[in-house]
């Protein structure tokens, strides 16, 4: 199979996950007003695009080098990073409201 068609299977896989957890998240924790938790909502979806984008980077680069358990630990990882940007957007909305 073409190398361009896997990358596209990998991602359309893996863009779901990657933005409807860290939303998922949001709906189902927190005690923020709805303007809060829209706002929160957005940088959770901004920050998943651009970790996504530096982690396939970073995998397609380990790929070319036959170094797939790299990579696929690279791409396990960066689906924790969206929800440590919600950790510290969250510390902010906090210290606003104090």
């Amino acid at each position: 199979m073409d190398d361009a068609i896997v990358w596209i299977i990998i991602i359309a896989f893996y863009a779901p996950l990657h933005y409807l957890l860290p939303v998922l998240f949001l709906f189902v924790t927190g005690k923020e007003t709805e303007a809060a938790r829209k706002r929160l909502i957005f940088r959770a979806l901004v920050d998943s695009t651009w970790s996504m984008i530096a982690a396939f980077i970073v995998i397609i680069y380990l790929a070319g080098r036959n170094q797939l358990p790299a990579a696929m630990f690279v791409m396990l990882l960066s689906m924790g990073l969206p929800f440590v940007r919600i950790w510290s957007h969250r510390r902010e909305l906090a210290a606003e409201t104090d």
